[in-house]
């Protein structure tokens, strides 16, 4: 049998999960293929809709005839539509200079319908103006698709539920982008899904003080909070953007919680890795956090196996107060994995630096050092050669080595003299673990 014939005895069912997969210009040209394909599209379980897919990149709604004619196409599909409908997906196209909406709030509102007539699982509707005052409220009929299991929302007002409304009892991914909301909101919205278990809420949400407590979620992504409290035992991963206050399950970040960009958890809710990004572009910085404030606060994650710091606004200094950065080794004890770039590096150059720590650090397994500018100083190397003299069970020392910019021609090029020059000053350097393997990236 060839592969032509093959193909076209395909079930329905598989035929129509494949077309769901293509551009739905595409899906509807293959009901002029043969009669039994000619209503095959309308069996599609998933529908997805962008006027791209339907006139091509060069059309789009700054002409006045497109969006009738984009609404009566998807309504007409829907119409046709006799299959089972498991996904749902409603994309606008984004241009910033228009101050008009991609889709008429009733159509939006008539295709939600429909689709929770459906019991659709899968739910997007992203309307990419980027207007505040073209937000529309949700439509009504969102809030009987109780069969929901994801639901992915850009440029909504989300700030009250209808009188009637039971929850989402299946409802496991809640992905909400430049939806308006409030604190108690959200907080209700959490309450009445059961399963939840990724949430996310970036862009302008409208948060202030965010309360999140859930005994399932699992995956938490939010920005642009001046408040977050976090109690969620299951919590694998937090991602986080301009956050001023952060608490999570218990502990607190104080004047880090601006840097926080990434958290992973252990199972029993310790922290595993975190990550963090000191930088003087952050909007809602309260301020450059001092060093000795930050080794305080370190010393509360005593549990943390993997840190990375990237730093391009460098620590207060008090006067008269010494402060050694190289603490931050002793009060991570089971760290096990070290990444540091930016002006870090020079941070640590700035304390007296010794030879080795005492006593050395048993854990650590994989140091990544990120250099900050060919301008080495001996202080910069020696903190090389003191991490390398002071972890026994070290496996894997990689350097990355800055990119440099010819102003002329905006070309990259290594100066190579330098280069060697740190290679082999790293050659001789000594090693507590024969076993480390030295990588220097360029």
């Amino acid at each position: 049998m060839s592969t032509h014939d093959a193909f076209f005895t395909l079930p329905d069912s598989l035929v129509s999960f494949i077309l769901s997969k293509m551009p739905i210009k595409d899906a509807v040209k293959s009901s002029i293929l043969s009669k039994r394909w000619r209503f095959l599209y309308t069996q599609m379980p998933q529908l997805t809709f962008t006027p791209h897919d339907i006139f091509g990149p060069t059309c789009s709604s700054r002409y006045p005839l497109i969006r009738p004619s984009v609404e009566q196409i998807i309504s007409n599909i829907l119409v046709l539509h006799s299959g089972n409908l498991e996904a749902f997906h409603l994309h606008g196209t984004r241009f910033d200079f228009i101050n008009r909406r991609e889709f008429s709030h009733d159509s939006v509102c008539k295709w939600v319908r429909y689709a929770s007539w459906c019991n659709v699982k899968h739910l997007t509707l992203f309307d990419c103006n980027t207007h505040d005052a073209l937000k529309e409220m949700l439509p009504p009929a969102l809030f009987s698709c109780t069969h929901l299991v994801t639901l992915r929302l850009r440029n909504y007002f989300l700030t009250s539920f209808p009188i009637n409304f039971v929850g989402f009892p299946h409802l496991i991914t809640c992905e909400l982008s430049d939806v308006q909301l409030t604190d108690g909101f959200l907080v209700s919205l959490i309450s009445l899904c059961p399963l939840l278990q990724k949430l996310e809420a970036i862009g302008h949400a409208g948060l202030d003080n965010a309360v999140i407590f859930s005994s399932t979620i699992e995956h938490l992504y939010i920005e642009s909070v001046k408040s977050l409290s976090v109690n969620c035992p299951k919590l694998k991963i937090l991602s986080g953007y301009r956050i001023q206050n952060l608490s999570l399950n218990g502990v607190r970040f104080y004047e880090l919680s601006f840097a926080i960009s990434n958290v992973e958890m252990h199972c029993g809710g310790t922290l595993r890795k975190l990550t963090m990004c000191f930088s003087q572009g952050q909007r809602n910085n309260p301020g450059v956090i001092s060093a000795s404030r930050f080794l305080h606060i370190m010393g509360n994650f005593q549990c943390l196996k993997t840190l990375v710091i990237h730093m391009s606004n460098p620590f207060e200094r008090e006067p008269d107060m010494d402060v050694y950065l190289f603490n931050l080794l002793h009060k991570l004890p089971n760290l096990q994995e070290l990444s540091i770039s930016g002006l870090f590096v020079q941070e640590l150059a700035r304390d007296p630096i010794p030879v080795c720590l005492t006593p050395p650090h048993l854990y650590l397994k994989k140091v990544r050092v990120g250099i900050c500018g060919f301008d080495l100083d001996n202080k910069e190397v020696a903190v090389i050669s003191c991490l390398l003299q002071s972890m026994p069970s070290l496996e894997l020392l990689e350097i990355q080595l800055p990119d440099v910019y010819d102003d002329d021609d905006g070309q990259i090029f290594i100066d190579d003299g330098q280069c060697l020059k740190l290679l082999k000053d790293i050659l001789y350097m000594r090693r507590a673990s024969l076993l480390a393997r030295i990588v220097v990236l360029d």
